[in-house]
């Protein structure tokens, strides 16, 4: 399994596009499964608002934010958190969903197709994962939303794993919560991935849960998973059983398992035919959205609420509390009616008129309503992600020797010096963005940030990019066309493979700017500033999410034709889980290494992150990747949102949706 990633329709909500599962595409939903989702640098009005919790100054100062402490730790804002106000028992709160970011599936073993923040948000909603979170917007564990007691423990040199559920949890059927619900995750997850690796998004080949050599459960409240190899235990915590992005979760093992809808419930589970058959099943009802309400299956919950409807038109649904939850929080609200709108203006417009109460997503273009929005006691405010966002390049299109070229390290670094994050997050996204130099952003503050993660390896400078190119033998005509005036691999020759009369001269593809108001923007402003400052020629181009992820992916088989037609891909970027490791995304083969990036020593790094036992190995890994340049980042916008204050809560309650998870057990109607 690699790092969380799932696709983050939170950045469509941006008007930005996508993120991925365990890694999740920042937009829409990933088809193709590994999950994820992407303010103090550059956010206006920033607060912070919740405490650290058990965060260490230490933590804090491996961040290297001069904004943020550890009393602060991951609370960097755009905007004003809602006041906690004074709940009341008992009311109605509405929340509004987008078309496009609705729940899709609700067996909480999610296909990458189905690896979507909305259907993300409503599993949690429905059952208790075995490792929850966030903290607010703290990348950790929130144990009192958690089945599990405290971290896995580690033994036999890290290759076992002990797992405590916590005693008395029940399912809402009446029936305790037990550690043989675990094991009956883990076998119908291991069929469902012999079938197929895409049945499971966060599924890295040859890691969990196929990396399992046996998994027992000595007691009602004790799993033990034997391992084939060690794991680094932040790397298992955080990446193979952390819920973010499609982690574990207990299933109710005495009324799932079953083949078909009349069939008899039976016991031999973890005979893998068996298990595939139950697995089938759930599956199919899983999509079936028509039947989310109605069916027996989705009655037995372990979550905070249980669904009273959802509509197979719209995918709008109705919560109400589960009264057998045994987490923390627990709801004091009667009921909480999700609508689905069609687009921002019309969600936006429900706020304004008091018929929606919280909105979840607005487009930058929306911001500059903020005050009046104040005045009418609605607050807006958002924050970043844990992940990044970028131009993924292409290094095997051949056009105009592209691959030769951008295999140059210097070329990437002078086209970095060409990117101005500052002012692309001041002019396109409003403010409500960070700078992010490389695959761990600047906010908000991660206990795993390298301490370079807020200085720019190649700041903004054109003149540093016309240098640095005219050293290696490049001809640089600015507003014309720079070509390799010297071919060669000596010193001050272009390298390797690259003619003389060669241009730098390529396809950066993005999504309409109808969709991706941000994204399309960016793209323009880089490209204007590499043709006139340094002669580099970026031809843009628009595709829909859905082919940009598919089509220009050189990860998928049949998408070879189009090799040659891309030569940077910005659909968006990927929502990293707690623990970064780009494992499945910049290493060979990697689900999301969409185009081929391959370093021995980036390969190395992320092996050690994932295999050793060093906890600072993945900040070494970040911190190189930063200056290797795999992509061309761009900032990482803020996920932004709207509240009535109508509705109150704790700070943890809002800062935990600026990273596309929303909890509404922390809500509650405020009293008069």
């Amino acid at each position: 399994m690699s790092s969380g990633r799932r696709s983050n329709e939170g950045a469509a909500a941006l008007g930005r596009a996508a993120r991925s599962t365990r890694r999740r595409l920042a937009t829409a939903a990933l088809v193709a499964g590994v999950s994820l989702v992407v303010a103090a640098c550059g956010s206006s009005s920033s607060s912070s608002s919740s405490s650290a919790g058990s965060a260490s100054s230490s933590t804090s100062a491996s961040a290297n934010n001069a904004n943020q402490s550890a009393a602060s730790l991951g609370t960097v804002l755009y905007g004003q958190l809602p006041p906690a106000g004074t709940p009341q028992t008992g009311g109605t709160i509405t929340q509004g969903q987008l078309t496009g970011q609705t729940p899709t599936y609700i067996f909480p073993i999610a296909p990458g197709s189905n690896s979507s923040s909305g259907t993300f948000s409503f599993l949690t909603e429905l059952f208790m994962p075995l490792y929850g979170g966030p903290l607010g917007a703290r990348p950790q564990v929130n144990y009192p939303m958690s089945a599990a007691a405290g971290p896995p423990v580690p033994s036999n040199g890290d290759k076992t794993y002990t797992v405590t559920l916590k005693s008395g949890l029940k399912w809402s059927n009446g029936t305790p919560i037990t550690s043989k619900d675990v094991l009956f995750w883990y076998y119908l997850l291991r069929a469902a991935i012999k079938e197929s690796p895409a049945n499971w998004g966060q599924y890295v080949p040859g890691e969990f849960p196929m990396d399992v050599t046996s998994a027992t459960a000595p007691n009602a409240t004790t799993v033990v998973f034997n391992l084939d190899k060690a794991y680094n235990p932040g790397f298992f915590l955080n990446n193979q059983l952390q819920d973010t992005n499609g982690g574990a979760y207990p299933l109710p093992s005495t009324v799932w398992n079953v083949e078909s809808a009349n069939g008899p419930h039976v016991t031999d589970w973890t005979n893998p035919a068996v298990a595939k058959k139950i697995y089938d099943y759930l599956s199919k009802q899983g999509g079936a959205v028509a039947s989310f309400a109605t069916s027996p299956l989705w009655q037995d919950v372990s979550g905070p609420f249980k669904l009273k409807s959802f509509s197979a038109t719209n995918s709008s649904y109705v919560l109400v509390p589960n009264p057998s939850y045994g987490g923390s929080p627990k709801p004091v609200f009667s009921q909480l009616d999700v609508n689905t709108y069609t687009g921002f203006t019309s969600e936006l417009d429900a706020l304004k008129s008091g018929s929606l109460d919280i909105m979840v997503g607005l487009d930058p273009s929306q911001l500059a309503e903020a005050p009046a929005l104040k005045q009418q006691g609605i607050y807006v405010f958002g924050g970043p992600g844990w992940g990044w966002f970028g131009g993924i390049i292409n290094f095997k299109d051949t056009t105009n020797h592209f691959d030769k070229v951008i295999a140059q390290p210097y070329v990437r670094q002078a086209i970095a010096y060409l990117t101005d994050q500052p002012g692309i997050i001041k002019g396109v996204y409003k403010g409500a963005a960070v700078t992010a130099y490389g695959p761990v952003p600047s906010a908000p503050i991660s206990p795993y940030a390298p301490a370079d993660a807020t200085t720019p390896p190649y700041p903004y400078n054109p003149s540093s990019a016309v240098s640095l190119l005219k050293s290696h033998g490049w001809k640089v005509v600015p507003g014309g066309q720079t070509t390799c005036a010297k071919p060669g691999t000596g010193s001050g020759e272009c390298g390797a493979g690259i003619p003389a009369g060669t241009p730098i001269s390529f396809v950066w593809a993005n999504q309409p700017q109808s969709v991706s108001t941000t994204g399309a923007l960016e793209s323009e402003a880089l490209a204007s500033e590499a043709k006139q400052a340094a002669g580099i020629t970026i031809t843009l181009q628009t595709k829909t999410f859905n082919f940009l992820t598919s089509n220009y992916n050189n990860q998928n088989p049949a998408a070879s034709k189009y090799t040659n037609d891309w030569g940077v891909n910005n659909y968006g970027g990927l929502f990293m889980d707690f623990y970064p490791t780009q494992d499945g995304v910049f290493n060979p083969g990697g689900g999301f290494n969409m185009g081929d990036y391959n370093d021995p020593t980036a390969n190395s790094l992320i092996s050690q992150s994932v295999f050793g036992g060093d906890p600072n190995a993945v900040k070494n890994e970040a911190s190189y990747l930063t200056k290797s340049l795999p992509v061309f980042f761009m900032p990482d916008a803020d996920y932004l949102l709207a509240v009535s204050n109508k509705v109150g809560g704790p700070a943890d309650g809002w800062t935990s949706m600026t990273q596309q998870q929303w909890f509404p057990q922390y809500w509650y109607v405020n009293k008069g």
